[in-house]
C-alpha cells in the first residue's frame, strides 16, 4: 500500500534539515517535484495502473534524496568529483531503514532501490525483470525530461561555469560530434569543451525509453530551445552545431 501523502510529509520533514534558500538546494527541491509531475504524465500516457503510477511517483520523489547532503558536503553536484548521488540516495534510504518513513510496506523496496540506483547510469545493468525495468525506464526518462527545463531556467553561465562568450568561442570535440551524429548518449569523460557538455545534455533524447517521452520533447520544442541557448562564433563550429540540431530534430520526427 502506497500513501503519497505520508511520503510527502516524510520528504518535507527530511528537507527541513536543509536551508532551501540556498540556490542549489532549492534547485534540487524543485527538480524533485517536477520529476514527479513528469512521471505522472508518462504514467497517464502509458495508461498504467494507479498502483504503478503511485510507485513511480514515490520513486521520483526519492530518486535524488542524496543530492541535498551531497551539496552540503562538497558544494558540488559533480558525481565524478564527489560521490555517485544515485548510490548515495539508495544508501541513505535503505542502509538505515529511512525508507520506512516514506512507506511502511516493504513489498516495493527492491523496485525502488534498483530504479534509484540505475537512474543516472550511462548504461543500465543487466539482469532486471520486465517490471523492474519499466520503473527504471520511467525514472530515467522523467529525470532526463525535467533536465531540459532545468537547463533552460538556469543561467547557462552558472551551469557551465564559463561566460557565454567563452563558451561560444569553443569547438566541438570530434568524438562528441561523432557520438551525437550516431544518435548516441554521450559518455561524460569524453567531453573536452563546454559546448561538448551542452550537447551531452541535448543528447539525452537518444536514451529515452518511451515514445511518449519523445512526444513530450517535441511538444515542448526542447531540441530547438536547447540549441538556441548557444551560438558558436567559429564558422566551422557553427556549421557542425547546426548539423547536429538537424540530426536531433529528424530523430524526434522519425520516432514519434
Amino acid at each position: 500500500m502506497i500513501d503519497l501523502n505520508i511520503a510527502y510529509q516524510a520528504f518535507d520533514k527530511y528537507i527541513s534539515n536543509y536551508d532551501t534558500s540556498i540556490p542549489s538546494i532549492h534547485l534540487k527541491l524543485v527538480h524533485t517535484y517536477e520529476v514527479v509531475k513528469v512521471s505522472d504524465y508518462l504514467c497517464d500516457k502509458l495508461k498504467l495502473s494507479q498502483e504503478d503510477k503511485q510507485l513511480a511517483a514515490l520513486t521520483a520523489l526519492l530518486h535524488d534524496i542524496g543530492r541535498f547532503e551531497q551539496w552540503m558536503q562538497f558544494q558540488s553536484f559533480a558525481d565524478y568529483k564527489t560521490i555517485d548521488h544515485a548510490l548515495f540516495s539508495s544508501e541513505l534510504l535503505f542502509s538505515k531503514n529511512l525508507i520506512r518513513e516514506f512507506i511502511s510496506d516493504n513489498q516495493y523496496d527492491e523496485i525502488i532501490k534498483n530504479a534509484i540506483e540505475q537512474h543516472n547510469k550511462y548504461q543500465i545493468d543487466n539482469g532486471f525483470d520486465e517490471r523492474t525495468l519499466m520503473f527504471i525506464y520511467l525514472i530515467r526518462d522523467a529525470d532526463k525530461l525535467d533536465n531540459f527545463r532545468v537547463k533552460e531556467e538556469e543561467n547557462i553561465e552558472n551551469i557551465l561555469y564559463r561566460t557565454i562568450e567563452e563558451i561560444n568561442d569553443e569547438t566541438i570535440s570530434p568524438i562528441i560530434y561523432e557520438q551525437f551524429s550516431n544518435k548516441e548518449l554521450i559518455y561524460g569523460p569524453n567531453r573536452l569543451t563546454h559546448i561538448d557538455m551542452w550537447l551531452s545534455y541535448i543528447a539525452f533524447i537518444f536514451d529515452l525509453n518511451f515514445k511518449e517521452s519523445l512526444i513530450y520533447i517535441k511538444d515542448n520544442h526542447w531540441v530547438e530551445r536547447s540549441f538556441e541557448r548557444l551560438q558558436p562564433t567559429r564558422k566551422d563550429t557553427l556549421k557542425q552545431y547546426q548539423t547536429l540540431q538537424q540530426i536531433a530534430l529528424k530523430f524526434i520526427e522519425e520516432n514519434v
